[in-house]
């Protein structure tokens, strides 16, 4: 047999043997990206939840979901990335994943930008303080900032409130949020929804009573703090309108305290005297601004108040109130309202132990 021949044959088994080393290779290549394709991250269920910063790249993305447990192997994960055509298509924002997902599933959540909704439910009544707080709880927003902006009068005149802050226009409802999302774009959300919540003809009913659209809102939030029974709203606006065509205080207790920072009742004399422009016991006619933020059935009840005889109410220890035309009558029911208190509190200190069933 010649050299050349020999070489030849040298040759031609040196390429079947890469031959058959690249095939194998690519045989198990394709297994593993089979088995990665095919198989979740971990064998148990759990929960990932993280934040993906705008303008990450494919391959850091794909880092931070194998250090996170929500695939096993970046380099395939970025390989699949490239196959499908969505190295630059990734979307930022607050991801959930289970490590049940597949790497397929993963990445389609990321495509197609399926982030985390955050649901903020703002009840009536809420001041400004309770809305920073919730936001800060829901870890949306830090609570001195929401402050901060909600009372920034630039902001407030830009969102058409003529007032010098946002108190009393943040609505309550609930609303959808996702990250990242800025202050100043939740708080103008909030105050969008008051707009398209307040029908034409109720701007227009403000200016038949002689209010201003800001004196109607602080009469609404009053009366959201008074009123527990939906029945009783209008009622007891027209008890405030009638103090007021009589320059009589509104004397509503809720007024005295708005402005004591973490307040959590009960009101005392104390504070019915204490000086504060928002305390109508104080000050007659309304106070300066809005004491939260009232519902449509509030504002309601300020444009539309109940032509009532009464000028006096108490509560009835139960939601309800009694209201009265003449002093002598609401002392008495002041005196029922106090005598009503004891007894409940004998009765709680006097009741037994609840018995528990084992």
């Amino acid at each position: 047999m010649s050299l050349l021949k020999k070489f030849c044959m040298a040759v031609f088994g040196f390429l079947v043997v890469i031959s058959c080393l690249t095939t194998v290779a690519a045989v198990l290549g394709s297994f593993h990206f089979w088995l990665f394709l095919h198989l979740p991250a971990k064998p148990s269920l759990e929960k990932r939840q993280f934040f993906i910063p705008p303008k990450t790249g494919a391959w850091p993305v794909a880092r931070l979901l194998e250090s996170e447990g929500v695939i096993r192997d970046a380099r395939t994960f970025y390989l699949l990335c490239w196959f499908e055509n969505s190295l630059h298509r990734l979307q930022a924002g607050e991801y959930a994943f289970s490590t049940l997902y597949g790497p397929q599933q993963v990445l389609d959540q990321l495509v197609n930008g399926k982030v985390v909704i955050h649901t903020v439910t703002l009840p009536e009544g809420s001041t400004l303080w309770d809305v920073a707080r919730i936001l800060d709880q829901k870890d949306l927003a830090s609570q001195d900032e929401i402050i901060r902006i909600a009372e920034n009068a630039e902001l407030a005149r830009s969102l058409e409130i003529n007032a010098n802050g946002l108190e009393g226009y943040l609505f309550p409802d609930t609303y959808l949020f996702k990250k990242p999302v800025s202050s100043t774009y939740i708080a103008t959300t909030m105050v969008k929804r008051f707009w398209q919540r307040l029908p034409a003809e109720w701007r227009q009913r403000g200016k038949e009573l002689g209010l201003s659209l800001h004196q109607i809102v602080i009469l609404a939030s009053i009366i959201e703090k008074e009123a527990a029974v939906d029945s009783e709203r209008p009622i007891i606006s027209g008890v405030f309108y009638n103090r007021l065509k009589i320059n009589m205080p509104l004397q509503s207790d809720p007024t005295a305290v708005y402005d004591i920072p973490g307040f959590s009742g009960p009101v005392t004399a104390a504070h019915l005297s204490r000086g504060s422009p928002y305390n109508t016991y104080r000050i007659k006619g309304l106070p300066p601004g809005p004491i939260c933020s009232p519902g449509a059935k509030s504002i309601r009840a300020a444009l539309y108040p109940d032509k009532v005889p009464f000028l006096y109410f108490v509560s009835n220890n139960d939601g309800t109130h009694h209201f009265s035309v003449t002093v002598e009558e609401h002392r008495n029911a002041v005196a029922h309202y106090y005598e009503l208190k004891k007894k409940a509190a004998e009765a709680t200190r006097n009741s037994p132990p609840e018995l528990i069933d084992r």
